[in-house]
C-alpha cells in the first residue's frame, strides 16, 4: 500500500517532521492499522492551499500522487487543525481521485 502524508505549510521552519516519520516507521497511532499490512511512504507534501487562495496547486499533487498508485494520504496533526479551514476541501480533493484520507499521524 502507497501512502503520502500532508502537512500544512505554515509548520514550515517550525516542524521537523520526525513526528510524522517515528510514528509511520514505528507503525504506531494513526498508521497502527497498517501493523501487518507492507507499506511504502511515497510522499511528504506541503499544502498551500491557504496561502496561494487556490485549489489548483492542491489538485495537481493530487493528480501525480494518483498517477504514481498512492491510495491513502494521511494528514499530518498541522493539516488536521487546519487554521484556514479548508480541511474539508482538502479532504474532498483526494476523495475525488478515490485516495482514502486519513485524518492524524501522530
Amino acid at each position: 500500500m502507497k501512502i503520502a502524508i500532508g502537512i500544512c505549510e505554515k509548520i514550515n521552519g517550525k516542524c521537523s517532521t520526525m513526528g510524522c516519520f517515528r510514528t509511520y516507521n514505528n507503525k504506531e497511532k494513526h498508521f497502527s492499522q497498517y501493523k501487518n499490512i507492507e507499506t511504502e511512504l511515497i510522499s511528504l507534501f506541503s499544502c498551500n492551499i491557504c496561502s496561494m487562495d487556490s485549489k489548483e496547486n492542491i489538485i495537481t499533487i493530487a493528480e501525480r500522487l494518483k498517477d504514481s498508485g498512492v491510495d491513502r494520504v494521511h494528514l499530518g496533526a498541522c493539516a488536521v487543525k487546519c487554521k484556514a479551514d479548508r480541511k474539508d476541501e482538502i479532504k474532498e480533493i483526494f476523495e475525488s481521485m478515490d485516495i482514502e484520507v486519513v485524518e492524524g499521524t501522530h
